[in-house]
């Protein structure tokens, strides 16, 4: 059908508004988080951390370096205690927003002291003790939505991978959830295997050889990678008893019903197994020869009396099981309460639970609460913690929601820290599935050197993963015919974060023509040497035309401004309409006037 001029006109019209319009949101948004946030900022860092939860720096801020080449989140602190000053925080970012899903180390304030490119999106960082020694472990591979396939990994305190472990059996790969060594130096670790399963009682048509997610736990032993125990959730429990609704899952192999879902495993003193099953809204004892239930708390059938009115068994979707003290029947878990579309609980909590084996009781001992609210769809994590000066704490990892917290054993909030904005936690842009502390870790890189960039008139540098530099000390040396002089030290700076800088010496007799950087203990103990690192020529005439054009373009904008406030105050206002004749005008008459 032919349009008439009235109706080109028309699309025209609304085109060039909707254009214009969605150019100018762009515009009003770049303004508002390049511009006029940091301005009021400036003004009022008060207002730092409310923008920051409300997204006006973005759904996932991140922290960029000079000296290095990766990024790391740009934590906001809620709430501080001295007491939660020590330590080194574990986490393992992922989700849409981050750039790379390596492993993390921040210390307790946010701030980054190791990360890592080298390998795929990575779960369960945490600091691990396998004969004798320390290892950071982790899992890393392929994340398919809820589950994955991968190796878990041990690496020294040179960041080099001592030891890996997989699952054992055709076909069968290690799972994000859980990697737990024990104190026999074997590994407990999670596998998701695709099987077939009767599926009738289901009902909706489903089969006698309907698919599943079948949630497998191995003990394997690290150093031979033998066997040791093997438990498999459908050899005890039927699919329709699941409280997770997949109306289209368990018809074929592309589409299998995760009816269990186990997401952590922990071994007991007596050599059972204590588990977690999201999908069952229960904690378990597996026993350690048979393989048999031996009691059960939560879910459809928990064997507890609960003193509690429902609060020590009435968790939902829950998370990282753990004993605490067996001897007093203490177990911990993060109780999430929401799996999307099922929305049990306001928001999530972590919850420290007593057992009374002999009575066959649970009562509900303390639950944590952030005033913060998050409600975790998935993930999350709670450990008791000793810090230096002997106080206990207890340190929560928010999982989809993007923060860490640390309590007192009374449930008292005394640090939080967020690494995404709490107003977009729903969004789910970046998530850690579990976060841990620990009071002291001490590492030196054995492959990379401390890095040096001179960029702005400074010398930035920084150590990827060192933990024990205390100072750096920068050298600058001339040169002279035939080779280079002497190094000659200039300054000794603290270390104060992860990256630190030296203001370099004005050009002149106090000029050098290259630079280098050595990382010192807290002794003054050398440790290594940066790269050389020289002042780049000047830019010249291209660089003198980038900054004019950037100047230009500012004054053009404040111009326009004025000028546009000037017109209104002065009454007057364009006619777009004639504008947009014109320009209707001009198109009718080109050569191309058949397109409309």
């Amino acid at each position: 059908m032919k349009l008439l001029p009235t109706d080109r006109t028309r699309v025209l019209r609304i085109a060039l508004v909707t254009l214009l319009s969605f150019g100018a949101v762009l515009l009003a948004l770049a303004i508002l988080q390049h511009v006029l946030v940091p301005v009021l900022v400036w003004v009022a860092p008060a207002l730092e951390r409310p923008f920051y939860d409300l997204g006006l720096f973005g759904p996932y801020p991140t922290q960029e370096y000079v000296s290095f080449n990766l990024s790391s989140p740009r934590a906001s602190i809620v709430q501080w205690d001295e007491s939660c000053d020590d330590g080194y925080v574990f986490l393992d970012p992922n989700g849409p927003s981050v750039d790379h899903r390596g492993p993390l180390i921040v210390d307790a304030k946010g701030h980054l002291v190791w990360t890592s490119d080298a390998f795929e999106t990575t779960t369960n960082l945490k600091l691990q003790e396998y004969e004798g020694a320390e290892y950071l472990t982790f899992w890393s591979g392929h994340k398919a939505k809820t589950m994955g396939t991968g190796l878990y990994y041990m690496m020294d305190n040179n960041y080099t991978i001592a030891h890996t472990v997989d699952a054992v059996g055709q076909g069968l790969h290690g799972d994000l959830h859980e990697f737990k060594i024990t104190k026999d130096n074997t590994a407990l670790l999670t596998v998701y295997n695709l099987t077939n399963a009767d599926l009738t009682g289901m009902g909706w048509f489903r089969g006698a050889n309907g698919w599943i997610t079948d949630s497998v736990f191995q003990e394997v032993d690290i150093a031979t990678g033998e066997l040791l125990f093997e438990w498999s959730a459908s050899h005890h429990f039927k699919a329709e008893l699941s409280f997770m609704w997949n109306p289209f899952g368990g018809y074929s192999d592309s589409s299998p019903f995760d009816f269990f879902h186990i997401n952590s495993v922990e071994k007991d003193r007596n050599g059972n197994y204590l588990i977690s099953s999201r999908h069952f809204h229960s904690i378990m004892t597996v026993d350690g020869k048979t393989g048999e239930i031996l009691w059960e708390l939560g879910g459809h059938s928990t064997d507890f009396e609960d003193l509690s009115d429902g609060k020590a068994s009435g968790f939902s979707w829950q998370h990282d099981a753990r004993w605490i003290n067996e001897d007093e029947g203490l177990i911990s878990l993060f109780d999430n309460g929401v799996a999307w579309p099922h929305v049990d609980v306001p928001y999530s909590e972590g919850r420290i639970i007593k057992l009374d084996f002999d009575a066959m009781t649970a009562e509900l001992v303390q639950n944590f609460i952030s005033p913060s609210h998050p409600r975790s769809s998935s993930q999350g994590s709670i450990i008791p913690l000793r810090t230096p000066e002997g106080a206990d704490h207890i340190f929560i990892g928010w999982g989809s929601s993007a923060a860490f917290s640390e309590f007192t054993p009374e449930g008292q909030l005394l640090c939080e820290t967020h690494f995404a904005a709490s107003g977009l936690w729903w969004w789910e842009r970046i998530k850690s599935y579990r976060a841990y502390k620990t009071p002291s870790w001490s590492a030196t890189p054995r492959d990379w050197d401390p890095s040096a960039q001179i960029e702005s008139g400074s010398v930035f540098v920084s150590w990827n993963g060192a933990t024990d530099v205390a100072f750096w000390e920068l050298s600058g040396r001339k040169a002279i015919e035939g080779g280079a002089g002497e190094w000659q030290v200039i300054d000794i700076i603290e270390k104060d974060d992860f990256e630190d800088s030296f203001i370099l010496p004005s050009s002149g007799r106090a000029s050098f023509d290259e630079y280098r950087v050595a990382a010192l203990d807290r002794d003054h103990g050398f440790l290594r040497y940066s790269n050389t690192t020289s002042p780049s020529a000047p830019s010249g005439f291209l660089g003198f035309l980038s900054y004019a054009l950037m100047v230009l373009s500012a004054l053009a904008v404040v111009a326009g401004v004025v000028g546009y406030w000037l017109g209104k105050k002065k009454g007057w206002s364009p006619d777009w309409r004639r504008y947009a004749a014109s320009a209707q005008a001009v198109i009718d008459r080109s050569k191309y006037q058949k397109l409309w």
